[in-house]
């Protein structure tokens, strides 16, 4: 029907040939053999133009185009649908590896993004803290002022730390004027909930502000983490219980249970110098059955010369454990009692019978080189304390002693030069003992006068 519309419509028009190409049909009627090339070629432009007029073959034509070229999208799900299992597998694991980078790289963007605006709000913080307080210290017109923010966890963070900051640099009213305000807005209490409920870092912050703050209403569950496992916990709780505990600073030792390191030990006495706090005697800790404990006291005793101790520090000298008596030595060796020196000579002479034993295991497997350079030995380093401890304290009285130093081919070389040079300074005995070694028949004992005096003159 809308070819048979299409030949009457072109009756009723002339010719079309002139613009569309094509032809009448008087013309296609009289086309011989030769021109049926021309006669299709029209026929086939003729249909392409109803295609065009006709509505309802123009969309058939679209739907048939969009079936027969499916888009990019549609392609690669068919070839996925299509593709072997181990194809399916990879591309699976890629486009999770995509998903999975993207997610990561946006979430870093976003957590930058969130701490640097942490950071500048801290900053901002810190700096309107800072001229607050030093407004409310040192500003007589302001009567009050209003720290904005104070109630959230944070701002009060933050307002703590520059509180404390200024409070560890000032002294006198000030600092009180500080530790009262500490007091009003509560913050004691918030230092006391980081016992309870905070992880361990935080633990060791409200330690260090209850000590500051001289809170003393969580002794009791502070001196519960002076034997953690934890090592800087358990240090922090010893600080603050040496500031805390008025009456007996250091009576966190009577319980204490773990070892005392050295850093330990350090920290304390540095508390004990810092705060100024005075402790009559440490021998009451002496006897403590952590031995730790007593290294620690026998140290205390000779850096703050506690010569009324020396008769309890003796006792020590010959304990069984080789530290305790090592710690005894050095003591002495501060607390320079001449009363002593025979039990240091006498304690020489024990030393020296339980370190020839030793050499003499030693010698089993090891050549005479090595068994010389073994000075970390226990014994080795108490029989240099103890001529060490002689230095300040020795006479004329000490010469033999200290030849039979110099001359024990047992020794190490450096305790044999240390003898050396303490009989250098003993005089005329010491000097006389030194000639005559000279005139020995020891060479390597002349080497080493010689090395003392060169040295000396230098």
């Amino acid at each position: 029907m809308l070819l048979t519309a299409g030949i009457k419509d072109l009756k009723g028009k002339s010719i079309i040939a002139e613009n569309q190409g094509l032809f009448s049909l008087e013309e296609m009627a009289g086309f011989d053999k030769g021109k049926t090339l021309y006669a299709f070629g029209a026929i086939k432009t003729l249909g392409s133009y109803f295609v065009s007029q006709s509505p309802i073959v123009s969309d058939v034509s679209a739907d048939t185009s969009q079936r027969q070229s499916p888009g990019t999208l549609e392609t690669l799900f068919h070839r996925f649908v299509e593709a072997s299992l181990k194809v399916k597998i990879l591309v699976v694991i890629l486009v999770y590896l995509v998903v999975s980078i993207l997610v990561l790289f946006i979430s870093i963007l976003i957590n930058r993004y969130l701490k640097t605006r942490q950071r500048q709000r801290r900053k901002e913080l810190k700096d309107e803290y800072q001229e607050q307080l030093a407004s409310f210290l040192f500003d007589d017109e302001v009567e009050k002022i209003e720290f904005r923010g104070i109630n959230k966890k944070l701002n009060r963070e933050i307002f703590i730390d520059e509180l404390m900051d200024l409070h560890n640099n000032l002294h006198g009213e000030v600092a009180d004027k500080l530790k009262d305000l500490y007091f009003n807005l509560g913050l004691h209490k918030d230092s006391l909930n980081k016992l309870y409920k905070g992880k361990w870092y935080q633990k060791t912050k409200g330690f260090g502000e209850l000590a500051q703050m001289d809170v003393k209403d969580a002794n009791e569950k502070i001196v519960q983490y002076t034997n953690s496992k934890h090592p800087v916990l358990r240090m922090e709780a010893q600080v603050a219980m040496v500031k805390l505990a008025e009456e007996r600073p250091l009576s966190f030792l009577d319980n204490l249970e773990s070892e005392l390191s050295y850093w330990e030990q350090i920290n304390i006495y540095d508390t004990l110098i810092y705060h100024q706090i005075t402790i009559d005697s440490f021998e009451e800790w002496i006897d403590n059955p952590n031995p730790s404990v007593v290294v620690f006291c026998l140290r205390m005793i000779a850096l703050f010369k506690h010569v009324h101790s020396g008769a309890r520090v003796r006792e020590l000298l010959f304990h069984d454990n080789p530290e305790i008596s090592l710690a005894a030595v050095q003591a002495m060796k501060s607390l320079e009692i001449p009363e002593y020196v025979n039990d240091l000579k006498m304690l020489y002479r024990s030393e020296t019978l339980q370190l020839v034993n030793i050499l003499e295991t030693q010698r089993k497997n090891k050549t005479e080189k090595e068994i010389r350079s073994l000075d970390d030995l226990i014994p080795r380093k108490i029989r240099y304390e103890i001529v060490k401890s002689l230095r300040p304290i020795a006479t004329n009285d000490d010469v033999p002693f200290l030849e039979q130093v110099v001359m024990e081919p047992e020794n190490s070389y450096k305790i044999r030069i240390l003898a050396i040079t303490i009989l250098s300074s003993l005089k005329p005995a010491g000097e006389k003992c030194i000639n005559e070694m000279l005139n020995g028949d020891n060479e390597l004992v002349k080497k080493m006068i010689n090395n003392v005096k060169q040295t000396q003159e230098s």
